[in-house]
């Protein structure tokens, strides 16, 4: 079979091709990247055009941790679209009155009309996200949230909108390397955020709830689509490829372009629950396994801390004591500096009185 042949079938994480990846980290060739992205954006050309004759509705959620890349995959997916039947979506922070309205209110405004692609970076789902661990919403307010969100997803689907719900997941020392390059970058300080550090330190907080998000919010009419995007090439072809699978536009071709989504990068939640390879459930797992280690270590560190304490006591007592000793053994010494004189005198004149006698 040759090579070509094989890009058709099989996703290039099944290729046995040197060119395909850098030998030195493992990443994605430029090269290779730039031929596979020519393709798909035909593909997504030819899918606006179809959602444009028939008037249909696509939203595409992109959530995820902070500097996962979900502005450049945005970005990406939009490289060739024609904007006029396309937008993206990333709202500031609420406003004052918005605050005091349903939640939903203010992102209803911007749902797809007939004919559009509407690519959200970030959504509602900020909620259960940034939100919740950053305190910006109450418990009372979350809970109205994950009760509500599944409802109004199930209605926004039977009215003709079809939602795509994509969670790029990045490694911890990959998004601490991409934060920190945001602050020494002129480019990308841009994308810099006051609490993108604070994401770094709030980690396993991040985790937990986002956990908790997928539980509660992945449906079967509706569901979370995990991506690891520690390699941002990768991610980008994948979740194309993924989006494209699903739909069934016109003129989609299945025999020069490869449409098959990479399972070790792009998977339901679902089918990670039971994922070996899957990167996010591996961080859950060492979250776990690293709060049941921790609260073990508190238990020893004050057992540990008393013991010290008490040894400490014990060389302290030592302590006073020697200097207790050095300080008694030098009075004695000058005590014997003084006698000492007196003792020659003595001896002197004993030896002078003894050699007169004789």
């Amino acid at each position: 079979m040759s090579k070509e042949k094989q890009l058709v079938i099989r996703p290039e994480n099944e290729l046995d091709l040197k060119e395909v990846y850098k030998a030195k980290n493992g990443r994605m060739k430029e090269s290779f990247y730039e031929q596979e992205l020519q393709k798909l954006h035909i593909e997504l050309c030819k899918l606006q055009n179809w959602v444009k004759k028939y008037d249909k509705k696509i939203a595409i959620l992109f959530e995820g941790r902070d500097a996962a890349g979900k502005g450049g995959t945005i970005k990406a997916l939009k490289e060739h679209l024609n904007p006029r039947g396309c937008r993206t979506v990333a709202l500031p922070k609420p406003s004052e009155v918005e605050r005091t309205e349903w939640y939903f209110k203010r992102y209803i405004s911007t749902l797809p009309s007939g004919g559009e692609i509407v690519f959200y970076d970030r959504s509602w789902y900020n909620r259960a996200g940034v939100e919740r661990v950053m305190g910006f919403c109450s418990q009372e307010q979350y809970k109205e949230f994950i009760t509500q969100v599944a409802n109004l997803e199930h209605m926004l689907i039977a009215s003709g909108t079809m939602i795509f719900k994509y969670f790029l997941d990045v490694g911890k020392d990959e998004q601490k390397r991409r934060i920190l390059r945001r602050k020494t970058d002129p480019l990308r300080m841009w994308k810099l955020s006051p609490i993108d550090d604070k994401s770094l330190s709030l980690w396993n907080e991040y985790t937990e709830a986002f956990e908790k998000m997928f539980a509660r919010t992945h449906t079967h009419f509706c569901p979370w689509i995990l991506v690891n995007t520690n390699d941002k090439k990768r991610a980008r072809l994948n979740i194309a490829r993924d989006l494209l699978s699903k739909i069934d536009y016109e003129e989609k071709d299945q025999t020069r372009v490869c449409l098959l989504p990479d399972p070790h990068i792009v998977w339901q939640y679902s089918e990670y629950q039971h994922h070996s390879d899957d990167p996010t459930q591996e961080i859950l797992r060492q979250f776990k396994e690293r709060k049941k280690a921790e609260k073990s270590q508190k238990k020893k560190d004050k057992k540990l801390q008393a013991k010290e304490q008490k040894e400490l006591k014990i060389l302290k007592a030592k302590e006073q004591e020697v200097k207790k000793e050095l300080a008694k053994s030098g009075k004695d010494s000058k005590q014997k500096e003084l006698k000492a004189p007196k003792e020659n005198k003595e001896s002197k004149a004993n030896q002078e009185s003894k050699a007169k006698d004789s």
